[in-house]
């Protein structure tokens, strides 16, 4: 091979080479996340789920069904998560709002309306109102099956302020919570099957309403 065309073939390997090498530029970020106590909640950290037997004269009585016999011996089962308010009412008393809350509730095939099985709401004096949305997150499924199935907002006189289909919704919201109030939980639907179904509902609080999560 002439030696000329070697030459040209090293140097085109070499130039290839340079042009494919990956070059770094570096670039970095820091954080630092300080986390206080349930007992430091304000404004819509202080938001959550609450039964009837958990409140204080400023909060309102709701989720009054939260252990109701449906059939039989059998009772609506609910388990709260996570406390993320805390304070102490004026009998001394601690009450708490929970992050999540875990809803379990036998019933025969057939239309059941699961009536104030719990509630949400917000604890606080001088804070701001905040804005809450409700988003389907895993649609009702399961071995059995459900139709015509919803979770229904209530206020404390009664008003219906959203419904939201557990099959095929997205999101409803937002609602204005303000303050010292609450709203009450309802369930309804019809047991076509037999089996066992399951949904995730999120909830998603802001001081801002105009945009949703």
């Amino acid at each position: 091979m002439d030696r000329r065309l070697l030459v040209l073939i090293v140097v085109a390997v070499a130039l290839i080479g340079v042009v494919n090498a990956t070059a770094f530029a570096y670039r970095w970020m820091t954080g630092n996340i300080t986390i206080s106590g349930a007992s430091s909640a304000r404004g819509i950290a202080c938001t959550g789920f609450y039964a009837a037997d958990n409140r204080d004269p400023i909060m309102p009585n709701v989720g009054t069904n939260y252990n109701a016999q449906t059939y039989g011996g059998n009772t609506i089962s609910v388990t709260p998560g996570k406390a993320v308010c805390q304070w102490t009412d004026s009998g001394g008393n601690t009450r708490y709002l929970y992050e999540s809350i875990t809803v379990n509730i036998p019933v025969t095939v057939g239309s059941w309306y699961i009536k104030d099985f719990y509630g949400f709401g917000y604890n606080g004096t001088r804070d701001p109102d905040v804005y809450v949305w409700f988003r389907l997150e895993q649609p009702a499924s399961g071995t059995g099956s459900i139709s015509d199935a919803y979770l229904i907002i209530n206020s404390t006189s009664g008003e219906i302020i959203g419904r939201l289909d557990l099959l095929s919704g997205t999101m409803i919201g937002p609602f204005r919570l303000s303050p010292g109030s609450a709203w009450s939980l309802d369930l309804r639907f019809n047991a076509t099957s037999t089996g066992s179904v399951s949904f995730t509902v999120g909830v998603y609080v802001s001081y801002q309403s105009s945009e949703s999560p």
